[in-house]
């Protein structure tokens, strides 16, 4: 099974007592009320005036939309614009400022993060901020990336190749008619979807909002783009909040290695829970037993796929990765894939483990359409902010690494990133590190048990920034606030609300 496949294709590549805070220095003093200024040249975007209106579609309450037009290249201002979507849930109080989210991906939609402002957010943090989502350029509403219609591209992600050289070959040559594709479809565009182009677009949105100061929150990726800003614009960081760190100094391939551990890890979390319940399919009286069974179910998938409910669509060992993958990401789902291993185990039904390889990739099992284009802009991202990763001796040495330390994932994530590697824009070298030098605090929340950015990313970043403060819950699942409860949640509203800076170091106990 070759690493080109949804998984590969998607991932990066979503309490008890604790420390008590202190008081930190007043961020909202007499400099965050002096703007900076607009940077030479680009004094019409910093500067332009908006219109909020309704929201299309939204059945969100207190919400209105704009755009918000930016350069399409930085580098040539006069040149060619694009429109940023954005939505504002206005605050359920009177507003101290605006509070801009990114939920991560790349490819996500800040705006559907605002609508549901709820569901993210606490009712302290909704009381005191309006909650601004915008999508990134490339994503949704914001000038989308496009590569394939969907019935195309559903087949293309179906697929499995065999573990051969024409099986290789033939992998290869998808990902070639992939790329040829993307770049016939979105020409141009592919060029300016970088994260430090984002990072930019922030901060034209910062001034067109009036906002002195920008106050942030990111989560997951949206760490990687928070932690972009804070490096290119330090003095213009207000309040800003890390949840679920990327790590920005380390290669895509050691970003792939690091994460596939991190599922690992979590897969053996899940295995000692399914046994210690009665209704668990694993076959093994151990863990270990539990989870060789596990691997052989999956690999067997190769030669014999699982049927499904849906015409034409069966459960090979991508999708069977990626089905898991996606219930590993909270502790929560967990009953969840134990009821896809039951219909798999007991009923030869592959059915549910398709779905949550769908709900991975924003497809519609059913009708296998995709509700965004959150995977196309996900290449694009990543493939330009980072170098491809396809030196041979390199490859060889991670995919060593990833057989001893992930067993499980390891076919899914060996073999370097062929992908971008026939991408047409790729970095020179690695983002970061990220040290946004005299900027104000940055907030930097880590979960021990996260599979898809592990904890130990989360460490480094805050380790790199100048002023960054590392808050730790010792919990599962990707990211902590709105999971880790109480501990983690009132550090970082009395933060963003108050003006305190809970203490570097702060640990949180999982319940």
């Amino acid at each position: 099974m070759k690493r080109f496949s949804a998984l590969a294709l998607t991932l990066f590549l979503a309490l008890g007592a604790c420390s008590s805070s202190v008081p930190g220095e007043d961020l909202a003093g007499d400099e965050a009320a002096i703007p900076s200024p607009a940077p030479e040249g680009l004094e019409e975007f910093y500067n332009q005036d908006i219109e909020w209106g309704a929201c299309e579609d939204s059945g969100t309450i207190n919400s209105e939309c704009t755009t918000i037009t930016v350069p399409l290249d930085y580098d040539n201002p006069d040149g060619e614009t694009i429109e940023i979507a954005v939505l504002k849930a206005k605050a359920t109080e009177e507003a101290r400022g605006s509070l801009f989210v990114n939920p991560g991906g790349p490819g996500a939609s800040g705006q559907d993060v605002a609508a549901s402002a709820s569901f993210y957010f606490t009712e302290e943090l909704r009381a005191n901020y309006d909650i601004i989502g915008f999508d990134p350029r490339g994503v949704g509403d914001s000038a989308p990336v496009d590569c394939l219609p969907d019935d195309e591209l559903g087949i293309m992600l179906d697929k499995s190749y065999e573990d051969t050289d024409d099986g290789e070959a033939e992998a290869i040559a998808d990902t070639k008619d992939i790329v040829a594709a993307c770049e016939e479809t979105s020409g141009e565009l592919l060029e300016f979807v970088s994260t430090i182009d984002a990072a930019k677009d922030m901060d034209v949105m910062r001034a067109a909002l009036g906002e002195a100061k920008l106050d942030y929150f990111g989560f997951s990726y949206g760490t990687h783009l928070g932690g972009q800003y804070a490096d290119l614009f330090p003095e213009n960081v207000g309040h800003m909040v890390l949840d679920g760190a990327v790590d920005p100094a380390i290669s895509s391939l050691d970003q792939s290695y690091f994460q596939a551990v991190g599922f690992e890890q979590a897969l053996d979390a899940y295995i000692e829970y399914c046994l210690a319940e009665e209704d668990c399919p694993l076959e093994g009286d151990s863990p270990e037993e539990a989870k060789a069974y596990l691997q052989e179910l999956i690999t067997s998938t190769a030669d014999e796929p699982i049927e499904t409910a849906i015409e034409d669509r069966v459960v090979n060992p991508g999708i069977f990765y990626t089905g898991i993958a996606t219930t590993l990401y909270a502790e929560e789902t967990w009953p969840y894939l134990t009821q896809a291993l039951d219909m798999v185990v007991n009923q030869d039904d592959g059915t549910l483990i398709l779905t949550f390889n769908d709900l991975m990739i924003g497809r519609d099992t059913y009708s296998g359409a995709f509700s965004d284009n959150s995977l196309e802009a996900r290449w694009a991202i990543n493939c330009i902010d980072y170098p491809a990763d396809i030196d041979e001796e390199a490859i060889a040495e991670s995919d060593a690494r990833l057989h001893e330390d992930a067993p499980t994932f390891a076919p899914y994530f060996e073999g370097g990133d062929t992908f971008c590697g026939e991408w047409p824009y790729t970095a020179d070298e690695v983002p970061g590190p990220f040290i946004a030098e005299g900027s104000n605090d940055i907030l930097v929340i880590g979960t021990e048990g996260d599979p898809a950015t592990p904890y130990q990313s989360s460490v480094n970043l805050a380790e790199q920034l100048d002023n960054g403060v590392l808050l730790t819950w010792e919990g599962e699942g990707h990211t902590a606030y709105g999971t880790a409860g109480p501990c983690i949640e009132d550090a970082v509203d009395n933060y963003f609300i108050n003006d305190e800076v809970p203490e570097d170091g702060l640990t949180c106990p999982a319940e």
